[in-house]
């Protein structure tokens, strides 16, 4: 039998322009699609952008720079406006330009004062070197920073190294010591290129990393990072050796995405070894991934959750008789190890591609 997609329309509809979002959506990221898809069912907001960009904050839960990326992705496609509400009424297109050029207050940097941009696009603009020169004498402190990143950096700016700091300055509004501290931490870890620092510079404002206590704490949180994969490697005698991508992305989950400290990584280390006699990081990762589904995520309620195992596997010990006097021919501890066996051999099975 033919099928077919029917949508349950209730009580309401949304309305998008077609041929536009079909075209779109094939580039468009989660995000970007959550956001068009939530902000065109708020017609009680639409004109109220400050209302309407808290509301998409909060239920997405997601950073204002995070969402001016993905509106700005269907302006550019050409889905949506931002429209003056004073002018609303004659229709007329606000023009998007950043706020510092357009001399607004909405978008004030909280560590600079400089005004950021409303929309961000996903590559900076290339300032002149008429503009720059014209920015840099209109701020006082500008050619000092100018001159401090040179010095990081060990050589004499061309125009164009003058443009991405000025850019990053006057158009991201980003501070002197924002700009000192990334450059002199990516110089550390052989990252000199500017059009490098450009690019992390705008990946970090996106990810709201926007004030030099929200970068030291990400340097802080990168730094943390090594150490601990340094500790990982030794851990499970990979020290002489290069790591495998696996292995890469594995660690980058435990200390980045599930956010576990190295005393936990240790635990899961020392149950594994405990159970197959060797280091496994697949199996390490089973055990951590459990923990972190099961909100497990400090030593001490690791332990706690250990304890409480082995405190109910004695219980269950006692009861392993049925009610003719036999003893049950699958025990809790019988379960629990063939559930770890299971796992390992799941975790250890290799990709598609045979990795």
């Amino acid at each position: 039998m033919k099928k077919r997609i029917r949508f349950d329309y209730g009580e309401g509809v949304i309305s998008l322009p077609r041929d536009k979002v079909a075209s779109a959506c094939v580039e468009a990221n989660e995000t970007a699609l959550r956001v068009l898809l939530l902000a065109s069912s708020l017609e009680r907001l639409h004109d109220d952008y400050d209302a309407i960009c808290a509301e998409l904050r909060a239920r997405l839960d997601i950073t204002q720079s995070t969402l001016d990326r993905a509106l700005g992705f269907w302006r550019d496609a050409g889905v949506l406006k931002i429209i003056d509400a004073a002018e609303s009424n004659a229709n007329a297109e606000k023009p998007l330009e950043s706020a510092a050029a357009a001399g607004t207050d909405s978008a004030k940097s909280g560590e600079s004062g400089r005004t950021k941009p409303l929309l961000m696009p996903s590559t900076l603009p290339s300032y002149s070197e008429t503009q720059c020169a014209d920015i840099i004498a209109n701020s006082p402190d500008l050619g000092d920073v100018i001159d401090m990143c040179q010095q990081l950096t060990g050589r004499i700016f061309t125009s164009a190294d003058v443009s991405v700091i000025v850019t990053l300055y006057d158009y991201l509004g980003l501070g002197g010591d924002y700009i000192a501290t990334l450059i002199a931490y990516l110089k550390q870890n052989g990252k000199k290129s500017l059009r490098y620092i450009e690019r992390t510079a705008l990946s970090l404002f996106d990810e709201g990393v926007d004030t030099l206590d929200a970068l030291n704490a990400y340097i802080k949180r990168k730094e943390d990072s090594v150490e601990n994969i340094t500790r990982i490697r030794r851990l499970i005698g990979a020290s002489s050796r290069e790591l495998t991508s696996r292995e890469k992305k594995a660690f980058a989950c435990w200390l980045d995405e599930w956010g576990f400290e190295f005393d936990v990584i240790n635990r899961a280390y020392e149950i594994t070894v405990d159970k197959i006699n060797e280091p496994s990081v697949a199996y390490m990762n089973r055990v951590l991934e459990n923990w972190h589904k099961s909100g497990l995520n400090t030593l001490e309620a690791v332990e706690a959750s250990l304890e409480a195992y082995k405190k109910s596997k004695a219980e269950a010990a006692q009861g392993t008789s049925n009610v003719n006097g036999t003893e049950s021919g699958f025990k809790t501890d019988e379960f629990f190890e063939a559930a770890l066996r299971r796992s390992f051999k799941a975790a250890a099975q290799p990709d598609k591609d045979g990795k």
